[in-house]
């Protein structure tokens, strides 16, 4: 697998000021149309996530294989498996994602075994799966991102097994070290190596929404003169700029 250059912390915090609706917007004129995981929801409102991903992969079980894959290729010992390896491959800030087929009823962990998250100083948890006692696991106080929260262990349909490789979450492929943002719409994943391309662009965006926001607020005339953006609203922004 060919590694990407991790996202530097710095430009890190920088993208937890913009929304994912404009980092979705400047990934899908760029041609990254499959960004946005579905049925990727926040299981508390008001939580912004922002961190490189640190990728777990799940298998459905087989009882001819349920030792196999739940202990991985070098795993040893009682419960010494690929779930324990990601949480330990965790570093300040980073984001666990768990790629769970989709299963919204199946649990990938509960509160014990997502309290490690806290330990290790992780920035959040993102599943398309569902987490088990999701309502203590948000009282740990990071994001978490799941497909919904069930009282049901996941151990009899699911089993983890591979770390730190590409996924799917949400329908989405996740390189380990992408950037993955959570809000209150979802979760956008932003591919490690255009983050330094699209960050000016995302900055700019914002500053021209905020331009005509309160340009037609001041004015009490419509937007819809300068959105979508075209020539007028540069003859706005141009404006605004100056004070006008």
């Amino acid at each position: 697998m060919e590694p990407f250059s991790l996202v530097s912390q710095d430009l890190v915090e920088k993208f937890r000021n913009i929304s994912n609706a404009t980092i979705l917007g400047q990934l899908l004129k760029l041609g990254y149309s499959k960004t946005y995981m579905e049925g990727v929801k926040s299981l508390q409102n008001g939580r912004r996530l922002c961190g490189p991903a640190v990728t777990l992969r799940y298998l459905p079980s087989r009882p001819d294989l349920q030792d196999y894959i739940a202990k991985g290729e070098h795993g040893e010992g009682f419960n010494e498996t690929p779930r324990w390896d990601a949480l330990e491959t965790l570093s300040r800030g980073s984001v666990l994602v768990a790629d769970a087929m989709g299963l919204k009823r199946t649990s990938i962990g509960g509160d014990v075994v997502f309290s490690r998250i806290l330990t290790r100083e992780g920035e959040g948890l993102v599943t398309d799966g569902a987490v088990r006692d999701g309502y203590k696991v948000i009282k740990y106080g990071y994001p978490v991102f799941a497909g919904g929260s069930t009282p049901t262990v996941g151990e009899p349909n699911i089993l983890p097994y591979e770390v730190n490789r590409p996924i799917q979450c949400g329908g989405v492929l996740v390189w380990p070290g992408d950037l993955i943002l959570g809000d209150d719409d979802g979760v956008v994943v932003l591919p490690s190596g255009m983050a330094e391309d699209i960050y000016s662009d995302c900055l700019k965006h914002d500053e021209i929404e905020k331009a005509i926001i309160d340009y037609t607020q001041r004015k009490k005339i419509s937007p819809k003169k300068f959105y979508p953006f075209n020539d007028e609203t540069k003859k706005m922004f141009s404006k605004w700029t100056k004070g006008e």
